[in-house]
C-alpha cells in the first residue's frame, strides 16, 4: 500500500511542478515579445524630434531680432564676417542659458547668407565662406522657402557629426538676408539622454558610408558585442534598409536573447541620413532559467514529502486493518473469545460493529452501544416509547382552570393525532434525537394507550399538550371536563 500511495501522490507533484513551470514559461514567454523594441525606438525618436522642433521655434525668434540681422547691413566683407562671429557667440551664450534648451549641447553656431555661404561662426574664424548648401541640400530649400529646419550633418570628412537646427533672418521689409544655423552634438551623451528620458533600452545612432554602417552615437548600456552585430550582416542590411524607408525594420543577427528594431531618424533633412537602432534584452529567457533550479527543488521537496507522508498515512491505516485481519484469522482457528480494542478516528465505528457482529454470532450479550452512546443497531418501531414522558399534574383539575381544555376539546380526532405526531417529530428534531425509528401509526397508537391510562386513573377524559423542558420533551395531561 506504501508503494502505491508514493507513486500516485508522486505523479501528481510532477504533473503540478512540471504544469506550473510551463504555464510560467508561456506566461513570460508572451510578456518578451519583441514588440517592446520598437516602442522604445518611437520614444526615442520622437524626443529627439521635440529637441529639434524646440530648437527651431527659439531660433525662430532670435531671427526676428533686428541685432541678429545686423551683420548684413555692414559694408566690408570682413565687417560682416566679425559681426557675424560676435553675433553668433551671443547666440550661443544665449542658448546655453535658456532654460528650454537646457538639455542641449552647443556646439556650433552659424550665420549664413541666403544662399547657405558662411558669413561666420561662433569662436572661430573657420569656414567663412564655406558654401554648406552644397553639402547640405535642406539648408537651401529651407532659406529659399523662408521656413525653419533640422537636419542631421554627419560627414567624416568635414569631421562634422552633429544635429542642427536653423531659421531665417529677415531685414525689415520680410526679406531673407540670411540664415542662422546651430548644432547640437551628436554622441554618446545626447544618445544616452535620449534613452534614459525614454524607455531606458539600449539605443544606437549610425549613417551610412557607402555599403558600411558607421555607427556615430550609443547609450551608455551599448555593449562592444552588440554594436559589432550591428555593422554586420544580417544586422547592417537591415539598418540600411531603415535609412532608405520610412517604415520600422526588425534587426536580425543580435546575441541570444537580444531582439532589436531599425527606423531613419524623421523630422531631420530628408529623414534618410541617421538611423536609430533600438535593442532590448527579453527578460523571459533569463527568468526561464532563473526559475527552473526552483522549479526542479520545489518538485524534489513535494517528493520528498509524499514519501514521507505516504510512510505516515501507511502505518497510520495499514496497522489497524493488519491487527483485525490476524484478529479474524485468529478466531477462525478457534479463539471464539477475541474481541478487537483498536482505538482509531476513522476505523473506529467499524471495530465496533464487527465486535458487535461477533458477538451476535456467538451468541454474547453485551452493550450495543459506543462511548457516545451511539447504538450499533437501529432501533425498532417502538422504541421511542421509553423515551416517552407524561405530567399528568393537570390531569386531577378542572377544565376550567386549563385555558387549553377547550380548544383541546374541540379539535376533531384527524387533525389532533397528527399534529400531535408533527409537533412531538419537530421538538425531538430540534434537541438533536434520532426521529427516523417513530411512525405516526406506532405513536398514535401509544398515544392513545396513555391517554386511556391516565383518563381511567383521575376519572376523566384528557389530552395532551407538548412542551420542551431543558433536553427532554414532556407530554402534559390536560383535562376535557
Amino acid at each position: 500500500m506504501r508503494g502505491k500511495i508514493i507513486a500516485v501522490f508522486a505523479v501528481v507533484v510532477l504533473v503540478v511542478g512540471f504544469l506550473g513551470y510551463a504555464l510560467t514559461r508561456a506566461a513570460l514567454g508572451d510578456q518578451s515579445t519583441p514588440g517592446e523594441a520598437p516602442r522604445a525606438l518611437a520614444g526615442a525618436s520622437a524626443q529627439l524630434q521635440l529637441d529639434g522642433l524646440v530648437l527651431e521655434r527659439w531660433l525662430a525668434g532670435r531671427g526676428a531680432d533686428p541685432k541678429v540681422r545686423e551683420p548684413f547691413n555692414a559694408g566690408l566683407a570682413s565687417a560682416r564676417a566679425e559681426a557675424a562671429t560676435t553675433t553668433a557667440n551671443k547666440i550661443r551664450d544665449a542658448a546655453a542659458s535658456s532654460p528650454e534648451l537646457a538639455g542641449l549641447s552647443i556646439s556650433l553656431v552659424v550665420m549664413v547668407d541666403k544662399n547657405g555661404v558662411v558669413v561666420g561662426r561662433n569662436g572661430s574664424v573657420l569656414m567663412r565662406g564655406d558654401n554648406l548648401s552644397d553639402v547640405y541640400p535642406s539648408l537651401k530649400k529651407a532659406l529659399a522657402a523662408g521656413v525653419t529646419g533640422s537636419d542631421a550633418w554627419v560627414n567624416r570628412t568635414r569631421n562634422e557629426q552633429m544635429l542642427t537646427s536653423y531659421a531665417p533672418i529677415r531685414d525689415a521689409d520680410g526679406t531673407v538676408l540670411g540664415g542662422v544655423v546651430v548644432g547640437t552634438a551628436l554622441n554618446d551623451e545626447r544618445i544616452n539622454n535620449a534613452s534614459t528620458r525614454t524607455s531606458g533600452h539600449i539605443l544606437v545612432a549610425a549613417a551610412k558610408n557607402g555599403d558600411a554602417l558607421d555607427v556615430v552615437a550609443r547609450s551608455a548600456n551599448a555593449t562592444p558585442e552588440l554594436v559589432a552585430a550591428l555593422i554586420a550582416s544580417p544586422a547592417k542590411d537591415a539598418a540600411l534598409r531603415a535609412i532608405g524607408g520610412a517604415q520600422v525594420t526588425d534587426i536580425g543577427g543580435l546575441p541570444t536573447d537580444y531582439a532589436g528594431a531599425a527606423q531613419s531618424l524623421d523630422g531631420y533633412g530628408d529623414g534618410h541620413r541617421i538611423v536609430l537602432l533600438s535593442i532590448t534584452k527579453q527578460q523571459g529567457p533569463a527568468l526561464l532559467s532563473a526559475l527552473l533550479a526552483p522549479a526542479l527543488g520545489a518538485i524534489l521537496l513535494g517528493l520528498v514529502l509524499v514519501i514521507a507522508g505516504a510512510w505516515m498515512l501507511d502505518a497510520y491505516i495499514s496497522r489497524p486493518i493488519s491487527e483485525m485481519e490476524d484478529g479474524l484469522l485468529a478466531i477462525m482457528n478457534g479463539r471464539t473469545d477475541l474481541r478487537f480494542e483498536i482505538e482509531h478516528a476513522e476505523l473506529g465505528g467499524l471495530v465496533f460493529r464487527l465486535n458487535s457482529l461477533l458477538n451476535q454470532l456467538f451468541g454474547v450479550q453485551e452493550d450495543e452501544t459506543d462511548e457516545q452512546g451511539r447504538p450499533s443497531r437501529a432501533p425498532a418501531a417502538a422504541s421511542f416509547q421509553d423515551a416517552l414522558s407524561v405530567d399528568e399534574r393537570m390531569a386531577s383539575a378542572s377544565a376550567d382552570d386549563h385555558a387549553d381544555a377547550a380548544p383541546l376539546r374541540d379539535e376533531a380526532e384527524e387533525n389532533y393525532y397528527p399534529r400531535l405526531f408533527q409537533e412531538y417529530i419537530a421538538a425531538k428534531t430540534s434537541l438533536g434525537d434520532p426521529v427516523d425509528h417513530i411512525t405516526e401509526e406506532a405513536f398514535t397508537a401509544r398515544i392513545k394507550v396513555s391517554e386511556a391510562e391516565t383518563a381511567s386513573k383521575h376519572g376523566k377524559p384528557v389530552r395532551y399538550k407538548l412542551e420542551v423542558r431543558g433536553k427532554e420533551v414532556v407530554l402534559l395531561a390536560v383535562p376535557l371536563v
